[in-house]
């Protein structure tokens, strides 16, 4: 069941309404068969590789608690069998390929729903415990944090300490917080259909070879562009259901994204786009592997553009995906090398054009179909300039559209802000906008999600 499927809407309906009548003693129980169910909805064989991966987790994470002195074998251990694991399954295909083997049976397994998420956060736990962060939890406890569905599929990659403590599902229901969570589903639901799945025809007949081989340098911008908004609002949708899933049930997921498009600097855009892996790259990989380098910029700048290939490799096995990350890599490198701590009025201005051009831009071999079809959109360009337009003038004003609306949304997000502080000191109104303003504003955000419904159209990072 994808999140935005009536199916989903149905029983997350379902499971909200027994989850508020159980005892307190229940509910984690209740959750966690909820969260198998969920999975299982998508492949009943494949819940054991998550079940696996939890089982590893706790297995070595308890060595490492009890048998200090092993600790860093235990820790070894653990991530390398859950690392050979998600190897297998997501890497197979790819490292067949590069050595030119064939005629193998290990290419014909499905790419399993949320192994790159739930293998990070294990490897976290393992980390966590080895440094003494986090104690031992309890096998309920880490199986709830690695299955929990609203993030199971697709983050946010969370952490024990943000996630265990609130499984004990003690917090009394409020509507407050029932409104937050319809807020930001109906709000992702929005994002994903309306947004998202409007544009998504476009990006895939432009990325279509024979198609792209003749675009020109106004639409190939244009296209970078689009796929660029199309990424965001769907990852942001389906951030902002998972967030509003949980806080139906009263548990808080951090952030994702925060503007990313508004973001200053390369540096900037990491911290506002897909958050939780930016800091989950930054304490377990890059910190890590430069603490040794600080008076080495040259072996600093190399580990950057290392690390930011994996990032790259992470998200899929292709050559464009590491390609992506080696040019965001590039990007952090040269803000390193001539970013300065106080810049000018005019120096703040480069870079913000700087960053825009280069995050656009960098989208092409993370969508292309090939290296080749890279090569070719980046030749247009930025080599051979042609602006005639070449699509429909609706492709061109929807882009320009969604672009406006990515650009006014801090100003949407005080507004709201304000909004609900003001009610806060007016009852009587809050009263009304809780009974009929919210209920109308969900019956529209529903009204757009309907109609513009396109076949379930799957979420981009479930494929990662």
């Amino acid at each position: 069941m994808q999140f935005n499927t009536y199916s989903y809407l149905i029983a997350l309906a379902i499971t909200v309404t027994i989850f508020w009548s159980l005892p307190q003693a229940m509910r984690r129980g209740f959750v966690l068969a909820a969260s198998l169910a969920f999975y299982a909805s998508w492949s009943v064989p494949y819940t054991l590789l998550p079940l696996g991966i939890c089982a590893i987790a706790y297995i070595f994470a308890r060595g490492i608690s009890k048998h200090p002195g092993k600790a860093r074998a235990y820790l070894s251990g653990g991530v390398t069998l859950i690392l050979l694991a998600f190897i297998f399954f997501k890497y197979r295909v790819f490292l067949l390929g590069i050595f030119h083997f064939k005629g193998s049976d290990l290419g014909n397994f499905v790419l399993p729903l949320g192994i790159s998420f739930y293998s990070f956060e294990a490897i976290s736990y393992l980390i966590d415990t080895r440094q003494g962060r986090v104690k031992n939890v309890n096998p309920l406890d880490l199986a709830l944090f690695i299955l929990f569905w609203p993030h199971l599929i697709a983050g946010p990659i969370v952490r024990v300490r943000e996630l265990v403590p609130q499984l004990k599902f003690d917090r009394p229901f409020a509507a407050p917080m029932l409104y937050r969570g319809l807020d930001r589903l109906l709000w992702g639901l929005v994002q994903k259909n309306v947004f998202a799945n409007s544009i998504g025809g476009w990006v895939d007949d432009g990325f279509v070879p024979r198609v792209a081989a003749l675009n020109t340098t106004l639409d190939t911008w244009f296209l970078a562009a689009a796929f660029g908004l199309q990424i965001y609002f769907d990852f942001a949708a389906y951030t902002n259901l998972a967030i509003g899933a949980a806080q139906l049930i009263g548990v808080s997921l951090p952030e994702n994204f925060r503007f990313p498009y508004l973001a200053a600097t390369p540096p900037d855009f990491w911290n506002r786009w897909h958050m939780t892996l930016s800091r989950w790259i930054r304490d377990y990989l890059f910190f890590p592997l430069t603490s040794r380098y600080k008076d080495s910029p040259g072996m600093l700048y190399f580990s950057l553009i290392f690390v930011m290939s994996l990032v790259g490799l992470w998200h899929g096995a292709g050559y464009g995906y590491i390609l992506w990350g080696a040019l965001h890599g590039c990007f952090l490198v040269l803000y390193r090398i001539f970013g300065r701590p106080s810049p000018s009025w005019l120096e703040r201005a480069g870079w913000r054009l700087f960053t825009v051009i280069a995050v656009t831009s960098a989208w092409i071999p993370f969508r292309a179909t090939s290296l080749d079809q890279t090569r070719t959109l980046f030749h247009h360009m930025f080599l051979e300039l042609h602006l005639q337009p070449s699509y429909s003038i609706n492709f061109y004003l929807t882009v320009a559209l969604l672009g406006l609306l990515v650009l006014i949304e801090p100003l949407l997000s005080e507004w709201e802000t304000r909004f609900e502080g003001w009610l806060q000191t007016r009852p009587s109104t809050a009263l009304v906008n809780a009974y009929l303003t919210k209920p109308l504003l969900y019956a529209f955000g529903l009204f757009l999600f309907v109609i513009f419904d396109d076949l379930d159209k799957k979420f981009i990072y479930f494929q990662f």
